[in-house]
């Protein structure tokens, strides 16, 4: 039986024809399942959890990139396979997983095609994309396998990555090592491009360039004082740190047409 759950973002009004077009399409399918709202009175790990006592084996966030990175630690400890119904922007982890949109989404859970990903762990904490920083780089020392690693004042951001998610301005040959499934992680180290005159007050996005990448399954952050790092994009904590490649792994429901990273 599925579980949707649904962002607290969807519920303007501007969303109601989406939504109930997702649900007839469902009906069509025949895939049946409890949904449900998030609200500021449980938090997504507690009704997930709620769920999965009740015998859920797969839960289906609706909304964005950040409504499916805030399911997966939860999912990850319980074993649950997880997928994504997109709504609205920010969607380029279902982009990548080959759910192109909402109503599409509907016929690729009908087909139940499953893909295993990777995942990190930071403590007792899952991660599917990134743990990262971008303030007092020059100030933290990554050490791995033997060998340490010390930033540059200049550098603009250091990232541990399982899933990269594209963003405008991130460029960079590199990024084609990062592969989701193939049991490393990956330590990308990025500097930004300075620009000067005029284009530095008129440029919007400033675009930064991956010029390190080292893989490994265990990375250690340290410094002299305790400095904030953001997982998935939600999730601050400070260091030090210890990450590592995940024993457990994740099931995801990709569509037919997923990036070609993707097994």
């Amino acid at each position: 039986m599925y579980y949707y759950l649904y962002d607290s973002f969807l519920n303007d009004k501007k969303y109601e024809k989406v939504l109930d077009r997702i649900k007839t399409r469902l009906l069509d399918f025949e895939i049946q399942g409890r949904h449900e709202r998030l609200t500021l009175l449980k938090t997504i790990d507690a009704l997930i959890e709620d769920q999965v006592k009740r015998g859920v084996k797969a839960v289906v966030v609706v909304g964005n990139d950040n409504t499916f990175l805030k399911a997966v630690n939860v999912a990850a400890r319980l074993g649950v396979t997880l997928s994504i119904i997109p709504i609205g922007e920010n969607n380029q982890i279902a982009k990548t997983l080959g759910i192109p949109d909402a109503e599409k989404s509907c016929e690729i859970l009908s087909a139940r095609k499953l893909a295993q990903f990777d995942l990190g762990q930071v403590g007792d904490f899952y991660f599917f994309s990134s743990l990262k920083m971008s303030k007092n780089l020059d100030r933290i020392s990554i050490s791995h396998e033997g060998y340490r690693v010390i930033p540059k004042a200049k550098c603009h951001e250091v990232a541990i990555v399982n899933f990269h998610i594209p963003r405008p301005g991130l460029e960079g040959k590199l990024l084609k090592k990062v592969q989701p499934q193939d049991g490393k992680l990956d330590l990308l180290i990025q500097s930004a491009e300075e620009y000067k005159g005029f284009k530095k007050y008129f440029s919007k996005i400033k675009n930064t360039q991956v010029d390190t990448i080292i893989q490994g399954v265990n990375f250690e952050i340290k410094s002299f004082e305790y400095l904030p790092l953001m997982i998935d994009e939600y999730k601050v904590i400070k260091t030090p740190v210890a990450v590592k490649i995940a024993d457990k792994k994740l099931l995801i429901i990709v569509g037919k047409n997923k990036n070609l990273i993707i097994k």
